[in-house]
């Protein structure tokens, strides 16, 4: 049977290496396929567990650390590649708790627990663990947040190139001919040697023209950016569109910015990696995938403003 934490453990002494070899890995542990296994490195990736470059096929382990959950509930999360088995935790006095959601039928790894009364208890963990103890890394995480901004200009997809483009409404991507009209701005896909999908964001900038002439609506320069999927999503989207839904815990009262509650991203436009990875350390659990979305759970108000915030994106709260 596929033991996902010794996978971990094994991830955290090889420490780095080749995306490809780490799928096919993956798939031999668990008896699955290499897209199922593909999928399931994605999520380590959200869980904080490793750091992957899916465009250089590279992957490396994200350090062992402890860090505090938001809300001052004097509980600890242990996040990163952990070289130790949960045994080990067990007899430190951890709550590990085995995750209720999987990825394409491959369970992910267990989250361990620390609660504490003094903060001095949790150094005296680092020797056993392997780890260091780093203040709340959610709140450092989203303080550090800022709106997505495009990086170097790119080139346009090829003419040979089948290209698609976000409908805005739908969030779904609709075929369009390059070819035929000037490209109106906003995030299109297209794929890579057959196989590998690609994002590129266009963006127009209007041309200046002395204040006594007129321009064209359609005057300006275009620039196209390469995007992540998720960024150049919100990035397009309006703020009102798919806003993201906060709701507090029924026994949460009165209401203030510490609010522990739950955030739910639309399926439609999910959480880019350091949005989520912001909204993953709150518990150190997974997300949730419901119908209406990926929910994630523990998240104070003040930090789901912040990642609403930084995705230009409307916060409806209940």
């Amino acid at each position: 049977m596929f033991d996902p934490d010794l996978f971990v453990s094994w991830m955290a002494s090889q420490r780095s290496g080749s995306l490809a070899s780490l799928v096919r890995d993956a798939a031999w542990a668990s008896g699955q396929d290499r897209r199922s296994s593909t999928r399931w490195i994605g999520r380590l990736e959200a869980l904080g567990l490793a750091t992957v470059n899916w465009d250089r096929g590279q992957w490396s382990a994200s350090p062992c650390e402890i860090t505090d959950l938001p809300g001052g509930i004097q509980t600890a999360v242990l996040t990163g590649t952990r070289p130790v088995g949960l045994a080990l935790c067990r007899q430190l006095g951890a709550v590990v708790e085995r995750p209720r959601p999987a990825e394409a039928g491959m369970p992910l790894p267990a989250t361990v627990w620390f609660q504490y009364s003094e903060p001095s208890q949790l150094h005296g963990l680092t020797a056993s663990l392997g780890a260091q103890v780093t203040p709340c890394a959610a709140e450092a995480l989203t303080r550090s947040l800022t709106t997505f901004k495009p990086g170097p200009a790119t080139a346009p997809p090829a003419r040979s190139n089948q290209v698609e483009k976000l409908d805005l409404t739908t969030a779904e991507f609709t075929n369009v001919d390059l070819s035929r009209h000037r490209p109106a701005p906003g995030l299109y896909k297209y794929t890579l040697y057959g196989r590998l999908p690609r994002y590129l964001l266009l963006r127009r900038t209007p041309r200046q023209t002395p204040h006594h002439q007129h321009a064209p609506a359609a005057s300006g320069s275009d620039t196209w950016h390469a995007v992540g999927r998720r960024e150049g999503t919100h990035y397009v989207l309006p703020a009102t569109a798919f806003p993201l839904q906060w709701e507090p815990y029924p026994e949460a009262a009165p209401r203030g910015s510490k609010t522990l509650g739950r955030l739910t991203a639309d399926w439609r436009a999910p959480l880019p990696l350091t949005q989520e990875r912001a909204a993953v350390l709150c518990t150190g659990l997974a997300c949730t995938r419901t119908k209406q979305g990926d929910r994630y759970d523990g998240v104070p108000l003040h930090i789901a403003e912040r990642i609403a915030v930084s995705l230009r994106r409307r916060l409806e709260t209940s």
